[in-house]
């Protein structure tokens, strides 16, 4: 068995992905003694020494000589020569590898991860002639499952309580890719899918409840919006326009302060259309809660934007009405004009 020819550095966009350097430590440590970023991979929180002694083991993981070996790179960021995170390719057996990345919180949500890990797969599949990748995550690492899904992964296998892992048994997770799959055309049903998991979270966001609940999930509202994005509200009166952080913010407070209790909003029946990097999600959303003592359903329509980036489909804009006095979802009106049936006249 000869060893596998990579060819390094790895150029992406914005970022470079390298061998690591001694002069990494200050970026790696500042992320490997983070607990949120280590939650869900296999290294302990560390500090700078332990981060010192497993610089040193990277520094020597830069080929791929034999099966069991990983290959293990820093990705730098090109704009700032920092590093961000990692990136690993393990040469599993004859034609396959696992994939593996860690990010820093501060790079997370700019579509670096994906940028990295499709780099990767070009490495793999085009230049090593791998046939198979496989992932493997922990239960519970939804924005990883996210991300994976995203690059075209599917989930195999589900071991319940399948490794020890940081003191506890754990269910692993894993997902898999072939080469065919990866060059294969996107499938407008993945695209749907991700889509309307755009919208639960959106609605997802606004569930009353304690503070770090309802805080987390903002947070993942954050993630699947642009930081332009733009939310118009109508219902009735002149159009309210808000950006992402001006939108948050007053919801935050009626659902924490207990203003608004009990409530929680739904997705229904929806229409989406999808042309290469844009798309449009137009349908019926319900809600339901009790704010100062009375209860306040309601149900509409929303209208949402969005875009296709390296970090997956995200929300450009969005604009609702609710049902009211002479408005009802039962009036919704859905058609398809072209160019020539709007220029015909009557009669015509």
């Amino acid at each position: 068995m000869t060893g596998l020819v990579v060819d390094l550095p790895i150029e992406t966009e914005r970022l470079l992905l390298r061998p690591h350097r001694m002069d990494d430590l200050d970026d790696l440590a500042r992320f490997h003694g983070d607990p949120e970023v280590v939650r869900y991979v296999p290294w302990p929180v560390r500090d700078r020494a332990a981060t010192e002694e497993t610089l040193k083991v990277k520094l020597t993981q830069t080929e791929l000589l034999a099966h069991g070996q990983w290959l293990v790179l820093a990705v730098e960021e090109r704009s700032s020569g920092r590093v961000i995170g990692e990136v690993l390719m393990k040469w599993a057996s004859d034609e396959q590898g696992e994939v593996g990345f860690a990010f820093a919180r501060e790079a997370q949500g700019q579509g670096y991860a994906a940028e990295a890990a499709t780099a990767m797969l070009r490495l793999a599949f085009d230049d090593l002639g791998f046939r198979r990748i496989t992932a493997v995550v922990v239960e519970g690492n939804e924005p990883s499952v996210r991300l994976l899904g995203r690059l075209g992964f599917r989930q195999e296998a589900r071991f319940v309580e399948g490794v020890f892992f940081k003191g506890a048994w754990v269910t692993q997770l894993v997902l898999a890719l072939t080469a065919d799959e990866w060059r294969s055309p996107r499938s407008p049903s993945s695209d749907t899918a991700e889509i309307q998991d755009v919208i639960r979270r959106f609605l997802d966001a606004f569930t009353s409840g304690p503070a770090a609940d309802v805080d987390a999930r903002l947070d993942d509202l954050r993630a699947v919006m642009l930081p332009g994005a733009v939310v118009v509200r109508t219902c009735g009166v002149a159009p309210e326009l808000d950006d992402v952080e001006s939108f948050i913010s007053p919801r935050r407070t009626i659902l924490t302060d207990g203003t608004l209790t009990g409530f929680s909003e739904h997705a229904g029946r929806g229409r989406v259309d999808v042309f290469g990097d844009v798309a449009h999600w137009f349908g019926r959303y319900t809600k339901d809660g009790v704010m100062d003592g009375e209860r306040i359903p309601g149900a509409g329509m929303k209208s949402v934007q969005l875009v296709r980036t390296a970090d997956g489909w995200r929300i450009s804009a969005m604009a609702w009405d609710d049902e009211r006095d002479g408005l009802a979802l039962a009036d919704h009106v859905s058609l398809d004009v072209t160019q020539s049936d709007s220029q015909k006249g009557p009669g015509r």
